[in-house]
């Protein structure tokens, strides 16, 4: 599964949506991008690991 799935919704904490709109003509992955939509995420995962993003940005651009 991409990054655009599952994993995507549960690292960026992305809202529910009703409508999805995608280019790709990959059946299964059109599949898991709905099924990653009732997915929930655990806030202070999120918070960590955005931390850790912004944290390596930093340090790559040093």
């Amino acid at each position: 599964m991409g990054c655009t799935g599952a994993p995507a919704r549960k690292l960026y904490f992305l809202p529910p949506v009703a409508t999805v709109a995608v280019g790709s003509d990959d059946a299964e992955h059109l599949r898991e991008l709905v099924d990653a939509l009732h997915l929930s995420a655990n806030e202070a995962t999120v918070r960590q690991y955005r931390k850790l993003l912004h944290d390596h940005s930093r340090r790559q651009r040093a």
